[in-house]
């Protein structure tokens, strides 16, 4: 798709973790958006050209480092820019690595990210309702220092089943974090549940247009 045409701007969306116990802000989990003419929003996956891409992720990257070096900021695996530049823009990153990959790939990352001294979190965890298996099999838990419990798990299974997930996970020593929570029944659910944070708009959100450097 041609967009160099158009007008463009980076969008960073902050969304708010928040630790369940004291109600305080942890953290803030990053999206990065192009807008097209000041609105229209354009998926990367949409866009075919590597540099633009990469444009948008550095400009966001530079502006979430302006933010409290206190709070933890959880940002998804570059798609456009090398792991090893991420420490250039905060120590205080937490990349979050999807479910679904390969075993062989995870423990590449991981080691990168461990070396980088940077922090991990597995996205979209959910424990099978048959069995304690998870979408990445035999992967170890304890290698993540967090871990997004899946809203289609925690919504659609027994408070027993989330419940023994997040048990689960936290006996690897991981900190515990429902995502996308939109209301007050999930909030309690989390802490019923054993949660460590909630992440979702909810905690409240806030949008940065930035321009493309």
């Amino acid at each position: 798709m041609e967009v160099r045409s158009k007008k463009l701007k980076a969008q960073m969306v902050l969304e708010h973790i928040v630790n369940l116990k004291t109600q305080q802000l942890f953290g803030y989990r990053v999206l990065s958006r192009i807008l097209m003419d000041g609105e229209k929003e354009l998926r990367f996956q949409e866009i075919g050209d590597e540099s633009l891409r990469k444009q948008a992720e550095l400009s966001v990257l530079k502006g979430v480092a302006k933010f409290s070096r206190d709070k933890e900021i959880f940002i998804n695996m570059p798609v456009s820019i090398d792991m090893e530049s991420l420490p250039l823009y905060g120590h205080n990153f937490v990349i979050c690595l999807p479910a679904d990959l390969s075993s062989d790939t995870l423990a590449k990352i991981l080691l990168s990210i461990k070396n980088l001294k940077l922090k991990s979190a597995l996205d979209d965890f959910y424990i099978a309702r048959y069995g304690m298996g998870e979408e990445t099999g035999e992967m170890k838990l304890g290698a993540f220092d967090f871990v997004f419990i899946k809203e289609e798990f925690y919504i659609n299974s027994s408070s027993f089943d989330v419940a023994k997930a997040v048990f689960y996970a936290k006996s690897f020593g991981a900190k515990v974090i429902f995502k996308k929570i939109d209301t007050y029944k999930k909030v309690q659910l989390a802490i019923d549940c054993g949660a460590d944070y909630g992440h979702g708009y909810f905690f409240g959100y806030e949008t940065y247009n930035i321009p493309l450097e």
